[in-house]
């Protein structure tokens, strides 16, 4: 069977010179969060940062995010991840930018001070500027900052997260959101949108329910066509354990954030970002492993492993079951309908969705998501035309025919499970694709 080499290109706004080369995971940091309370000397502390950073590079991500370190934390995150090639994009509050709605630590922005500092470490890919800005001189602030990335070191990301839905904050009325992301794009102009939704643990958040009546969703619908519309890359920020702020008790599994980052890939994230308060795939007491580092490991090494084909896809329609927000206010004129499929027919069954992506080329994908994270879903999906279905392996990330002129597609996905298809028209001659990153030629 022919195997077809095709081209992939870097991806980025194209008004930025930052572009993005690989399927990114990263977290917020590997830092005990508070550390800015701590004496800047604490020993323990310390070693027990620097061990939280190779335990992140081992549960296989490849960026580390410094959020609420304090400087001498944030200087050892970037030294750590130095001496194991690791990235690392740059916070340090206490120095330049904000949260939120606020410039909370710094007395003055220097972020000049801070591109000066770390010039010569090679694992600062970018610099986080600010996290979540909402007022509209904060927007404002955080351009200038990411026109100063760009004129000093272009080839570092000037990075800034947009606010959820449901933030108190921001008091969003019902059709808020939209206008927000536009406005935050628009003024900003960021070589990336992401966004950030931690719906497990929340006050409306319904056991039962799982995630069926989470905004999450339309969030992500909208995030995904407001990047689209800019041709930039989307990464999403997923909740990785138990977070004490959302104020009650509640069970936490992997399998939840599982559910949750494939969420992200579902709707063409080319990055995932894990919000973890030191806690979760990190042992809080140690900062070696915890309780879900194999799980995380596990899912990492599955998504490096279909990163390569995941970068070269777009997103065309994200398609769910009728039990999820049903006659939802916040899903008008954001729900695709199984009927505007490109792929398939008849009826998708409880708690699972679809996502239909193409490449350059017109190859077509299909990716299917048990949002069920209790239980394993056994299923079948009907296809229009007869096909040759290919799986894309999540150990290899290589396609393998798995169906010949077949209409159903049978599908055993566990909790919180994603699987990409690549779906071809019988009547043509079977080959599997290969992707390949060309700098050269950037289309």
């Amino acid at each position: 069977m022919e195997n077809k080499l095709l081209a992939r290109y870097p991806l980025g706004y194209e008004k930025r010179t930052w572009k993005q080369d690989y399927f990114i995971l990263s977290l917020s940091s590997p830092a005990p969060f508070g550390t800015e309370k701590l004496k800047e000397k604490d020993a323990l502390t310390r070693q027990k940062l620097r061990r939280s950073v190779k335990t992140s590079i081992d549960a296989g991500f490849n960026l580390l995010g410094c959020l609420w370190a304090d400087s001498t934390s944030a200087m050892d995150i970037v030294r750590c991840a130095e001496g194991y090639g690791a990235k690392v994009l740059f916070q340090d509050l206490k120095g330049f930018g904000g949260m939120g709605d606020s410039n909370i630590f710094c007395q003055k922005n220097d972020l000049l001070g801070a591109i000066d500092k770390t010039a010569n470490y090679d694992s600062v890919m970018g610099y986080c500027l600010w996290d979540e800005p909402i007022l509209d001189e904060h927007l404002t602030v955080v351009r200038k900052m990411v026109e100063e990335v760009e004129r000093i070191c272009p080839e570092k990301l000037a990075y800034t997260v947009a606010v959820p839905d449901y933030h108190p904050l921001c008091r969003w009325e019902d059709d808020a959101f939209a206008p927000y992301i536009d406005k935050f794009l628009d003024t900003i102009e960021p070589s990336v949108l992401s966004f950030d939704y931690y719906p497990v643990g929340k006050r409306e958040y319904d056991e039962k329910l799982q995630l069926d009546n989470s905004t999450m969703w339309s969030d992500l619908e909208i995030a995904r066509r407001a990047a689209q519309k800019r041709n930039m890359p989307l990464w999403f920020y997923y909740q990785e354990h138990h977070y004490h702020f959302h104020g009650w008790d509640y069970d936490f599994t992997f399998p939840m954030a599982r559910a949750m980052a494939n969420a992200g890939i579902l709707y063409g994230a080319k990055g995932l970002e894990a919000y973890v308060e030191f806690d979760g795939f990190i042992d809080p007491y140690t900062g070696k492993e915890g309780a879900f580092f194999d799980e995380q490991k596990a899912f990492n090494r599955e998504v490096a492993n279909l990163g390569n084909t995941l970068m070269a896809l777009k997103c065309k329609r994200v398609i769910h079951d009728d039990t999820l927000l049903p006659d939802h206010k916040s899903m008008v004129g954001l729900r695709s309908k199984l009927s505007e499929s490109e792929l398939l027919t008849g009826r998708l069954f409880a708690r699972i969705s679809v996502s239909e992506h193409e490449d350059d080329y017109g190859n077509k994908y299909l990716m299917v998501l048990n949002r069920d994270f209790k239980r394993t879903s056994h299923f079948s999906l009907t296809l229009k035309e007869k096909s040759n279905i290919y799986e894309v392996s999540k150990n290899d990330g290589e396609q393998r025919l798995i169906y010949t002129g077949e209409t159903v597609l049978p599908v055993r996905l566990a909790p919180g499970e994603l699987a990409l298809f690549r779906i071809q028209n019988a009547t043509e001659t079977p080959y599997t694709v290969e992707y390949y990153l060309d700098k050269d030629n950037n289309a």
